[in-house]
C-alpha cells in the first residue's frame, strides 16, 4: 500500500505542498535552495486553487508566494524535459514583474494630491513611475537533467543558479531576477541508496524522487524539513477533498503518460514498417537491375516481378 504522495507532478506537488497550513514547509524549502536567505513569513500563499493566477493572461503557477519583505517566489515542478524549458521559465518571470508594475500604476492613478512631507520621506513622487522591483525567484524542481557546458555550473552536482550578470566579469546587473533549478535527474542514487545521502540537499532530492515508493521515512531523515515534508505527504493525513484532488490529478497524469507511451510505440512500429517497405523496394530494384544486365526485356521482367 502506498504511504506517501507522489510529488513529481505539478498538480500533485501543489496539492500537497501548497495545502493550507504548509507555509512553514514552503519557507524551509525555499531557504534550503537559497543559502543565506531567511524568510520570516509568507504573506501570500494561494490556498484556494493551489496555484496563483497572475495577470489577465490566466497564467497558473504551482506555487506563488510573497515574503514579508516583498520578495516573490515562483515554485514549479517539472516532470519531463522540454526543448524550450529555460525560455518558458523566463516568460514566467515576466508575470510578477508586470504585476508589480501594474500595481504601481494603479497607485499613481489613484493619487489625487501630493504631500510634500511624504515626498521628502520616501524620496520619490508617486506621480512618477518608479521601476524598482522586489526580487523575484523562479525555483524549478526538475525530474530530469539540463545541459551544461561542464559540471562547474552545478552546486552539489545537481543545482544550477542563474541571474543577470555582465558577460565579461560576472558583475551583477540587478538583484531583481534569479533562477534556481534543482535537477533531480542528477541525483545518481537509487531507491535503496538512502543511506548514501549525506547533505540536506541530497536528502531533499532523494525524498522528492522516491518518497512515493517508500514504506517509511528513511533512517537519518529526521531534520525539521524532512519531518514536515513526510508529514504533509502522508496519504492518510489528507482531507477528503485534498485526497479527491490528488487521486484525480494522478489519474490524469497516468492517462497522459499512457497516451504518450502508446503514441511512442505506434511511432516506432510505423517507422519499422516504413523501413521494411523501403528495404523491400530497394531489394526489388536491385533484382530488376540484375535482370536488365542479363539482357531480359522489360516485358519479361514485368512478368517475373508480378
Amino acid at each position: 500500500m502506498q504511504i506517501f504522495a507522489n510529488l513529481l507532478h505539478d498538480e500533485t506537488f501543489k496539492i500537497v505542498v501548497g495545502a493550507p497550513g504548509n507555509e512553514p514547509l514552503v519557507i524551509k524549502f525555499i531557504e534550503m535552495l537559497l543559502p543565506g536567505k531567511k524568510i520570516r513569513e509568507l504573506t501570500n500563499l494561494d490556498k484556494e486553487n493551489h496555484g496563483a493566477v497572475l495577470s489577465d493572461k490566466n497564467t497558473t503557477f504551482d506555487l506563488f508566494c510573497t515574503s514579508e519583505e516583498g520578495e516573490q517566489f515562483i515554485v514549479e515542478m517539472q516532470f519531463s524535459g522540454q526543448a524550450t524549458f529555460k525560455e518558458r521559465m523566463l516568460v514566467y518571470a515576466t508575470y510578477p514583474i508586470r504585476a508589480q508594475m501594474d500595481k504601481r500604476l494603479k497607485e499613481i492613478e489613484k493619487q489625487t494630491s501630493w504631500d510634500e512631507e511624504a515626498a521628502e520621506t520616501s524620496g520619490r513622487k508617486p506621480d512618477k513611475m518608479y521601476y524598482g522591483l522586489h526580487p523575484i525567484y523562479v525555483i524549478s524542481l526538475l525530474n530530469f537533467s539540463l545541459r551544461h557546458e561542464n559540471n562547474e555550473a552545478l552546486d552539489e552536482g545537481m543545482i544550477s543558479r542563474y541571474s543577470i550578470r555582465n558577460d565579461r566579469n560576472g558583475e551583477l546587473m540587478t538583484d531583481a531576477l534569479h533562477f534556481i533549478f534543482l535537477e533531480l535527474g542528477r541525483l545518481g542514487l537509487r531507491k535503496r541508496d538512502s543511506a548514501k545521502c549525506k547533505t540536506p540537499l541530497q536528502k531533499m532530492a532523494y525524498s522528492l524522487k522516491y518518497m512515493h515508493e517508500l514504506g517509511a521515512v528513511p533512517a537519518g531523515f529526521d531534520d525539521e524539513f524532512q519531518r514536515m515534508l513526510y508529514k504533509a505527504s502522508e496519504l492518510t493525513g489528507m482531507t477528503q477533498e485534498q485526497r479527491r484532488q490528488y487521486d484525480r490529478a494522478m489519474t490524469t497524469k497516468i492517462d497522459i503518460i499512457a497516451q504518450q507511451d502508446y503514441a511512442r510505440e505506434e511511432g516506432l512500429a510505423e517507422g519499422l514498417k516504413r523501413g521494411q517497405r523501403k528495404g523491400r523496394q530497394e531489394e526489388r530494384e536491385i533484382i530488376i537491375n540484375k535482370m536488365r544486365d542479363y539482357g531480359l526485356t522489360r516485358e519479361t521482367i514485368d512478368a517475373i516481378m508480378r
